[in-house]
């Protein structure tokens, strides 16, 4: 019989919300344009398609959240310039465009929920399971999916700018276990990162999926879901 848990804990990023796609690739082609560079919006989000996809290992040994405003700052400053530096644009406008940007991406204006998401939690909530966060962010997590319509599923967040402790640390883990009040073998930790949120988990004896809806990791052994939904039957 497969395994039941009592808790279900999430990761934020890449797991639950992400950039808005279409939009952003629409700003990015529309600035780009600017200065002569002319890209299709389809071309555009391409580029930041692959940008995404390079986010983990960016932040790996980058601990964001436990760093100073300005460090992270310049961190996604430099993020949102190289998908203009990638079509084309020149270095000074590139950081001048991700500068208009970062703002609005940083209060959420530029974040979205993945479709399968409000479906899963409800599932889950219906199933009567507790539910958690644990998440390399800023202290600002909770009223951002609070602005998501996602913070009202949850029973509590741990969160490392709050904490000052971010994932791989096993310790940010087993705050979760305190808080939920439940033994760690009742538990499973859902994220998109192999390094921090899987090894993670595991690095604290906790049981981890890994949430692969673009399937890059095909060939890998690691439990891996393809949707959020799948959880109905686990």
């Amino acid at each position: 019989m497969p395994k039941e848990y009592s808790t279900y804990l999430f990761d934020v990023g890449g797991t639950l919300i992400k950039f808005d796609e279409r939009r952003r690739a629409v700003l990015y082609a529309e600035r780009a344009a600017r200065v002569g560079c002319g890209v299709s919006q389809a071309h555009a989000a391409r580029v930041l398609q692959e940008l995404d996809y390079e986010l983990p290992e960016r932040q790996r040994g980058a601990p964001l959240s436990l760093w100073s405003a300005a460090a992270q700052r310049a961190f996604w400053l430099d993020f949102w310039a190289e998908g203009f530096r990638r079509l084309g644009v020149a270095e000074t406008d590139a950081v001048a465009f991700a500068n208009e940007l970062l703002d609005a991406a940083n209060g959420g204006d530029l974040q979205t929920v993945f479709d399968d998401v409000t479906p899963a939690l409800d599932a889950l909530r219906a199933r009567g399971k507790q539910l958690g966060i644990i998440s390399n962010f800023s202290p600002n997590c909770q009223t951002l999916l609070g602005e998501l319509g996602l913070a009202h599923y949850f029973d509590f967040f741990i969160v490392s700018g709050i904490l000052g402790i971010e994932k791989p640390d096993p310790r940010i883990f087993h705050a979760a276990v305190a808080a939920a009040g439940k033994t760690i073998q009742e538990m499973v930790y859902i994220g998109d990162s192999v390094h921090h949120d899987i090894e993670g988990a595991r690095g604290a004896g906790m049981d981890a999926l890994l949430i692969d809806r673009a399937q890059r990791y095909a060939d890998s052994a690691l439990p891996r879901l393809g949707d959020l939904r799948e959880l109905s039957v686990i």
